[in-house]
């Protein structure tokens, strides 16, 4: 909630009253921006900013912070951001932390033709330099995917480890490293040069990786470095070092992204949960006469050490081993073949009207697909795991849901709580949660027939 304070003070602050901070948020906050919610906002902000010398809006996202983050009115019509060292900067998960017009570019990496682009990773040694820091940045669903996250999602994506058919058997992780060479085939490093030219999928081996890059001819990459890409699979990493499955750790000159459901307020327990990880590294100069290196890294959680499947976090493990032991019964006992998809790519409906409106990413945890299906079951299901009870988290939860039944209308969703009801133990909650994604798809029709001829037969 917003509170009108005096222009650069902190004391008499009030709070807007819950219309005024609704449309607030409908046109300036992150997933707001429509042109009627700005003509309906204006109003408000003009009204605050004759008020006395002026009032600014501050916020409560940062409760620990000495001073609250503060949104100022401009022009009568609109609010910014402001920020310096005595106001801070908006907590990750506010409204505020981005405009609309910020969002819809953060949204655009999550899309399947942030895949097609040229991927730039490692800028050519004229431009300007970078300081390379070994420090740790969180990634979730709320910040940009980065470029080595975009090129680890199309690889798990082309390679098929993101669907499991109705009839899977956990592949060999050998057979899985092919499918990611072959992936790779399709993918350019720079005008002409192909991944496979410059990839690694072994940690030990990284060396011969070393070797080709140090030999390659400055003429070989026309807009880039010369570099390349490890693959690996990690069982821990730190600042400025991974800790790959097998083998020594690895020295990373610069930042490694991790993803994590919250980009803010992880813990380092939580991190190690996420373990293992399946990651993209980049290998090259930091300048032209230094020596071949790691230079950054995205790490990603993935279904085990040896199922290459990216999942979001341990949670999720638990629901796909639920969906998992479902999915072999369907087929079983019923007959009803079921594909466990795990979506990275956004199936969010383009916006149909004004282009100023903005929207997170819709990336439903997993989604199923049935056939056949009894008259009264349903073909598709949203599975959702909810992990935490956070207000953030479950806020989060709520705006993507109402997205996932626009991106697929017909499909119900079903939330796998590993944390209530309190008391509870999490068998229970498993069960339950099994029992009601099946009976999604066989339909309460069959579902009543079966326990009327159970029975019957018991009479």
């Amino acid at each position: 909630m917003l509170r009108s304070c005096p222009k650069g003070e902190t004391s008499g602050a009030a709070p807007l009253a819950p219309e005024e901070d609704r449309l607030l948020r409908a046109a300036f906050g992150r997933y707001g921006g429509e042109a009627a919610a700005r003509v309906a906002a204006a109003a408000v902000v003009a009204r605050h900013q004759q008020l006395g010398a002026g009032r600014w809006f501050a916020c409560d996202c940062r409760p620990d912070a000495p001073c609250p983050p503060v949104l100022v009115p401009v022009a009568q019509t609109h609010i910014r951001r402001h920020q310096d060292a005595h106001w801070p900067a908006h907590a990750e998960a506010c409204d505020y932390f981005r405009d609309p017009a910020e969002q819809r570019e953060l949204l655009q990496t999550y899309t399947p033709a942030a895949l097609e682009r040229p991927l730039r990773l490692a800028r050519a040694f004229d431009t300007s330099p970078v300081a390379l820091e070994q420090t740790l940045r969180p990634i979730s669903y709320g910040t940009s995917r980065p470029g080595l996250a975009r090129l680890l999602v199309r690889l798990v994506t082309v390679a098929g480890f993101q669907h499991i058919p109705a009839d899977w058997r956990p592949p060999l992780l050998v057979d899985q490293v092919k499918a990611l060479w072959q992936a790779a085939r399709r993918i350019e490093l720079d005008t002409g040069v192909f991944l496979p030219a410059f990839l690694c999928t072994s940690p030990g081996r990284l060396p011969e990786l070393v070797e080709r890059i140090a030999a390659a001819p400055a003429t070989r990459f026309a807009r880039n470095r010369p570099h390349g890409i490890l693959i690996a699979r990690l069982a821990t990493l730190g600042a400025g070092v991974i800790a790959p499955v097998a083998g020594a750790p690895i020295p990373v000159r610069g930042r490694i992204a991790v993803f994590g459901e919250r980009a803010e307020g992880e813990t380092t327990t939580e991190r190690s949960a996420r373990a293992p990880y399946l990651a993209a590294c980049l290998v090259g100069r930091a300048a032209a006469d230094g020596p071949v290196e790691v230079l950054s890294a995205y790490a990603h959680p993935c279904a085990g050490a040896q199922h290459l499947m990216l999942v979001d976090s341990d949670l999720e493990r638990r629901t796909f081993q639920q969906l998992r032991g479902l999915q072999s019964w369907l087929l079983r006992k019923r007959g009803i073949r079921v594909a466990v998809d795990k979506p990275l790519l956004d199936l969010g409906r383009p916006p149909d009207g004004d282009a100023a409106s903005s929207r997170p990413p819709c990336l439903p945890d997993f989604v199923l697909r049935a056939r056949p299906v009894p008259g009264d079951g349903r073909a598709v299901v949203i599975v959702e795991t909810m992990g935490y009870v956070d207000a953030d988290y479950r806020e989060r939860k709520r705006r993507t849901h109402q997205l996932m039944r626009e991106a697929l209308p017909r499909a119900p969703i079903v939330t796998h709580d590993l944390c209530g009801p309190a008391g509870e133990s999490q068998d229970r909650r498993d069960e339950r949660f099994r029992r009601e994604v099946g009976l999604m798809i066989t339909g309460p029709g069959l579902q009543a027939a079966r326990q009327g001829t159970d029975a019957a037969m018991t009479a």
